[in-house]
């Protein structure tokens, strides 16, 4: 059972801005990407490890918003990343930075999951666990592109008996060995399962998890174990984290569209003034 941590809603900041000085000395000292602010100013970070994170919000709870800002964050340390962002409309910020691979059309994401199975081992003996070498895979609606991975095989391989899209099996490969091999996945709002991997607990798939306006539905699906939903709030950027058996509330760190392209350059230095 779920341990809940969350602080009263008064406890936390509003917003958490690059502009705030609480903010730029959380970034400078996580060494890894953060979330946000927690009460008292407690930053709340991804892991150092190559653990998969899932963003799950209901309508206009700021998926979009914190993947952008963790990706941003992932570049700026470093890694590589394969931005798939079905329809293009959600990151158009970081369509032409370095060291990103963005993909939006279903067939190219279909191919760029086959490849990446096929050589998942390759160019990987070398990674030391850190940012620099890795590869973070960041998918928009995760449901979505299940979807239409499968919609996409069925009208282009029409005759075939398989009993899944062959995209959708190594999505499922990705999301069961990518960490391994250095390839992490930061993704928001499955539908329903998890592509590719049945009936296996999200939890155990995401040990990182983070939900905003959702109900029990949403809490029931991504995050059982929690033993009582967290009331929802219409703060923009107020949202929980569910990791290590314990739910914490924060205020997420936000990010503009510009801010993001900056400090994925390095042209914003974490803990640098502004």
């Amino acid at each position: 059972m779920t341990t809940q941590t969350s602080m009263p809603i008064q406890a936390l900041r509003n917003s958490v801005r690059l502009s705030d000085p609480h903010t730029l000395a959380a970034l400078g000292a996580a060494g890894t990407p953060l979330l946000g602010l927690a009460d008292g100013d407690r930053p709340i970070t991804l892991p150092a490890t190559a653990e998969h994170a899932l963003v799950a919000t209901g309508a206009g709870g700021g998926t979009t918003t914190l993947l952008r800002t963790l990706t941003a964050q992932a570049l700026a340390l470093g890694a590589s990343v394969d931005l798939i962002d079905p329809g293009g409309t959600g990151h158009h910020w970081a369509r032409d930075l370095p060291g990103v691979r963005y993909l939006s059309r279903i067939a190219a994401i279909h191919d760029h999951l086959l490849v990446s199975v096929a050589s998942l081992q390759d160019g990987t003996s070398s990674w030391d666990g850190g940012w620099p070498g890795r590869r973070v895979m960041v998918i928009e609606h995760l449901g979505t592109v299940a979807y239409g991975l499968r919609e996409y095989w069925s009208q282009t391989r029409p005759e075939t008996q398989l009993d899944e899209a062959p995209g959708v099996e190594a999505l499922g490969v990705l999301l069961a060995s990518g960490p391994a091999f250095g390839i992490q996945v930061f993704a928001g709002n499955p539908r329903v399962g998890l592509p590719g991997l049945g009936a296996v607990p999200v939890a155990q798939v995401f040990p990182t998890r983070v939900l905003a306006l959702g109900g029990a539905a949403l809490w029931q699906r991504v995050a059982p174990e929690a033993w009582a939903v967290p009331p929802s709030s219409l703060v923009p950027g107020r949202m929980h984290l569910v990791a290590s058996q314990q739910v914490t509330a924060f205020q997420a760190l936000y990010l503009s569209d510009a801010e993001a392209r900056a400090f994925a350059r390095g042209v914003i230095e974490p803990g640098a003034p502004q």
